[in-house]
């Protein structure tokens, strides 16, 4: 059986930001919505401390809460345990957005563009920019279909990301996850410096009791996490810039007649 896990090696990760505006660019968020959080951890006190940076976002858990409440059957799960959303169905109650222990799920309502201009910059205009419904990272799911990895691997300079199938043996994913602290029971490992906490992991990527402040539903969790896209993003965009249309009901549909036929 396929289950499609994404692994983080803290150790190689420099903080730099770039799968956060990868990821912005490909599914095309609108302003003050990031599906990736960058939360910078330190720990211990001189000469035994530590700093590193520790990107996170949705867990695609094993039995995700998100889904369970989910009155329309918008938030579902494919056969590989990666969660989506079907945009066409989602009627944004916010009802997955109280349930994630992870605070990765977002509900934008600000019909603006980037750097508040008139009108939409060429990597907003290519796609559909969302709102009043609930987004968060779908680990790509529409190249993974085609046989590639997701924006935020691609474009990791240092390549602290390893993305792939976590019950293959073989794989390189599963090769790495030995030793690596698993969060929950999600599809997300993280390998950890020597030194460092492993429960400071845990700790930084779940979030804080979920608060119903309409005035603050399109900002980060976490407010170190780069929200704007600045001058010479472009760069290390090197998949290119994707359409980011979410996952519409027909693959919804694929995805139970996958797991029907199981």
């Amino acid at each position: 059986m396929t289950r499609k896990a994404m692994l983080i090696d803290l150790k190689r990760c420099a903080g730099c930001g770039s799968c956060v505006v990868a990821c912005q660019m490909q599914n095309n968020t609108r302003p003050g919505i990031s599906w990736n959080t960058l939360s910078r951890c330190e720990w211990g006190e001189y000469p035994n401390a530590g700093v590193c940076y520790l990107p996170h976002s949705c867990m695609h858990c094993d039995e995700p809460d998100c889904v369970a409440v989910c009155t329309t059957g918008a938030s579902y799960q494919t056969s590989d345990g990666v969660v989506l959303t079907d945009y066409n169905i989602c009627i944004g109650c916010k009802e997955c957005v109280k349930a994630c222990p992870y605070g990765a799920r977002h509900l934008s309502t600000n019909n603006t563009y980037f750097f508040d201009a008139n009108d939409p910059a060429p990597y907003e205009a290519h796609g559909v920019q969302r709102m009043n419904v609930t987004e968060k990272c779908i680990f790509c799911y529409e190249m993974v279909e085609q046989g590639l990895q997701p924006a935020c691997v691609t474009n990791c300079p240092t390549r602290a990301r390893i993305f792939g199938d976590i019950d293959d043996p073989t794989s390189e994913i599963a090769k790495k996850a030995q030793g690596a602290i698993r969060i929950g029971q999600s599809g997300f490992y993280y390998i950890k410096p020597a030194n460092m906490p492993g429960e400071l992991i845990s700790s930084t990527v779940i979030a804080p009791p979920y608060e119903d402040d309409d005035d603050d539903i399109t900002k980060s969790s976490d407010p170190t996490v780069p929200i704007l896209i600045g001058v010479g993003a472009a760069a290390v965009i090197a998949a290119g810039i994707g359409a980011g249309v979410g996952v519409s009901k027909s693959k919804k549909k694929k995805a139970s007649a996958n797991e029907e036929g199981e």
